[in-house]
């Protein structure tokens, strides 16, 4: 059974349902309604013959045609006529011998009434009954009949067939369960409107697939590393996942989330400007107390109403990690490729030798990449490390500095202080500025005989200072634009788009240049522990 059910859509689970309440809430209804209507009707019709009963029992001609103790034609005519007009199944005038003084059936005038309910109105009772006369069963009124001074001389009882009572309350039911069937077809075309409701409230899925679909949705953004926070169109939050929970209690909120207005928890958010502008915000930087976060901020629509916002967000210092591993990579990878391709170039040489049978070259060919390999290792691009603690910076000059020695130029480093990790913003303006200096150096420098360029790295009372020097080509002061360009890709963005990110960072840059002789560019920038 449990099966069966669970195969009957949400659908037809509100239909059944609803359809079952409507047809037990209309059979109770209607059973309740139909005894009341049947007694209703009983008690009418009680009431009915019991007051014609009286009003025939107070009529003078009932009472002369007693005191005189015989009928009379007026007096058959007028209860014959009161009887068709109410529909009565008789009206009988008696004595106190119940000898009756009018009757329907003319030849049972003058006979006994019939009936073991007649005893008590001749005791002076008015009431009601249901026997069986002469004519079937029937409900019975009777009422005594007094003379002027009081003294009764006889009785007057009104009956109404049993059938017609039936008939009557009949007629009620069957209104009654034309009302209920009309409820009915109205309460089952109720529970498919509502089932069609619910269905379409809930995007067409059933309840499983909603549990299942709270379960994933619980399970991703608890798999999120990103925080986050949803409010709703009053500002109330409305979902704040582990990692944002975490995140606000380590920085001094200690209370509940749901429910609780966003600007009580972190005011500096300013989430609800999202639904006020209907605008998002991509990674604005957002203090919290000491701590930097990069937020985004998006307005969240439902049937294109705005209903709520959300905000996603990290802490700074993580995403500069991210960061650093991520140019150490890139910069590891173009390292790789680089002696991948330099060594399948040797490979070839190699196996062309063999080929040969040029063992004695082939033996001076190998000594030879051995001594070069113990020159590397002694380069200046293997002194690095002990300039830049930063990895990522570290990687990419020493890739930079040993490209510029396989290419013949005698690389010079000095020293002082090494520079520290940095964050995202500094490795990234740091990288422009070495891998554009260091390519406009070749430049200057790759038509000379003699290649030299020196590189000084340190620090100098919490600014980092970076000097380049070749013995290019030089220019002079009219020739400056030459270095200016617009050059995109992996040789720069040219000398002024450089000073405009070292700017941005309050630094400076500075170019010393003499025609034939070679140029100094020597740039400076503040560091302190947050960079």
């Amino acid at each position: 059974m449990k099966q069966l059910w669970g195969k009957v859509s949400l659908k037809g689970q509100v239909m059944l349902f609803t359809s079952l309440i409507v047809i037990l809430s209309l059979l109770i209804l209607s059973l309740f309604v139909a005894y009341n209507q049947s007694k209703n009707t009983k008690d009418n019709l009680a009431e009915k013959v019991q007051i014609s009963a009286s009003h025939i029992a107070y009529n003078t001609l009932i009472q002369d045609s007693l005191l005189v103790g015989e009928t009379n034609q007026e007096l058959i005519d007028y209860v014959e006529l009161v009887r068709e007009e109410n529909d009565f199944l008789y009206i009988v005038v008696m004595d106190n011998q119940k000898i009756r003084f009018t009757h329907p059936d003319r030849e049972k005038i003058g006979q006994t009434f019939v009936g073991s309910d007649a005893e008590e109105v001749l005791e002076g009772e008015k009431y009601t009954s249901e026997d069986i006369g002469t004519l079937g069963p029937s409900m019975r009124a009777f009422h005594p009949v007094w003379d002027q001074q009081g003294n009764q001389i006889g009785a007057v009882s009104v009956g109404i067939a049993t059938k017609s009572i039936q008939e009557a309350v009949l007629e009620n039911q069957i209104i009654l369960i034309m009302i209920t069937a009309i409820s009915l077809i109205l309460g089952l075309i109720g529970a498919w409107y509502l089932a069609n409701r619910m269905k379409k409230t809930l995007n067409g899925m059933e309840p499983k697939e909603i549990a299942l679909a709270v379960q994933e949705r619980n399970s991703m953004l608890e798999a999120v590393n990103d925080g986050m926070l949803a409010i709703n169109n009053t500002g109330e939050v409305l979902l704040a996942n582990d990692t944002a929970q975490q995140f606000l209690r380590r920085t001094g909120y200690q209370g509940q989330f749901e429910h609780t207005p966003i600007d009580l928890i972190w005011p500096e958010l300013k989430l609800q400007e999202a639904i006020k502008t209907k605008s998002t915000a991509l990674h604005e930087l957002i203090k919290r107390g000491d701590v930097e976060t990069i937020v985004t901020r998006v307005p969240i629509y439902v049937n294109n109403q705005c209903v709520g916002a959300l905000a996603t967000f990290n802490e700074r210092s993580q995403l500069n990690d991210l960061m650093r591993q991520l140019i150490g990579a890139e910069v590891y990878a173009h390292s790789l490729r680089s002696e991948t391709h330099e060594f399948m170039n040797k490979l070839h040489i190699i196996q062309a030798m063999v080929e040969t049978e040029s063992y004695e070259e082939l033996k001076d060919y190998i000594a030879d990449i051995s001594e070069r390999y113990h020159l590397k290792t002694a380069s200046a691009a293997s002194q690095v490390g002990q300039l830049v603690e930063d990895v990522s910076i570290a990687h990419y000059l020493a890739k930079r500095i040993g490209w510029m020695e396989q290419m013949g130029v005698n690389v010079h480093v000095q020293s002082g202080i090494p520079w520290p990790s940095m964050n995202t913003e500094f490795i990234d303006t740091w990288v422009t500025v070495i891998g554009n200096t260091c390519d406009n150096a070749w430049e200057a420098m790759k038509h000379k005989e003699h290649k030299n360029l020196t590189l000084t790295l340190k620090q100098v009372g919490g600014v980092l200072r970076y000097v380049i020097e070749d013995n290019g080509i030089g220019f002079s002061a009219s020739e400056q634009q030459v270095l200016i360009s617009s050059k995109k890709g992996d040789h720069g963005y040219g000398i002024a788009n450089i000073k405009k990110k070292i700017q941005l960072l309050n630094g400076t840059l500075d170019i010393l240049s003499e025609k034939d002789k070679g140029t100094i560019i020597t740039v400076h920038i503040p560091y302190t522990e947050r960079s």
